[in-house]
């Protein structure tokens, strides 16, 4: 089975939190594989260098479990509901899905981000989240990285957002692969 998956793509928080869980019992499987070795090569002395790899594979460990914690609360979308977006799109545009986005202040969930030519629309994962602090975060950071043509709206009811869907043909542009790029970088 592949676990790995591009950041955005359906089924993308359900994949990667099954990912992360298997690498931290792989790193405690080898941490422990590495001590049990350590102990029997050196006559059940702990003072070994065994050990202290053992010991050095709790930081891969802890990084690859410290993901998994922040993307616990999240669960990826439905595939009917990813169909019915998907389908009024027309070709030119990115969809983009499953989004953890990280800030130093929070955590933030997005179930839907469509980049056109000239916008960026998102559709919050979870109700409460302030919509507000995630449309100025994804448009500072647009700008930080030169792109500063972009409309970033985030909302929180799914017909709202359904409704500012573009149904317009227009012609991809480098800009928004640019877009896709700098929003995969956020994403956990």
């Amino acid at each position: 089975m592949k676990l790995e998956i591009e950041k955005g793509s359906f089924g993308y928080i359900k994949r990667k939190k099954k990912r992360q869980i298997l690498l931290v019992f792989l790193m405690l499987f080898i941490a422990a594989a590495m001590f049990i070795t350590g102990l029997f090569l050196h006559k059940f002395d702990k003072s070994n260098l065994c050990t202290m790899l053992a010991i050095l594979m709790v930081l891969p460990m802890a990084k690859f479990f410290v993901i998994y914690v922040v993307l616990f609360p999240y669960k990826s979308v439905k595939k009917e509901r990813y169909d019915a977006v998907r389908e009024k799109l027309s070709e030119e545009t990115i969809l983009m899905t499953d989004m953890v986005i990280t800030s130093s202040d929070i955590s933030m969930n997005l179930d839907f981000i469509i980049i056109t030519d000239n916008q960026v629309l998102g559709l919050a994962g979870k109700k409460k989240q302030d919509i507000k602090y995630i449309g100025d975060y994804l448009k500072k950071t647009l700008e930080a990285n030169n792109l500063d043509g972009f409309a970033v709206k985030i909302f929180d009811d799914e017909k709202q957002f359904e409704k500012c869907i573009p149904d317009r043909n227009f012609e991809k542009n480098t800009l928004q692969d640019d877009a896709l790029k700098i929003i995969r970088t956020l994403v956990v």
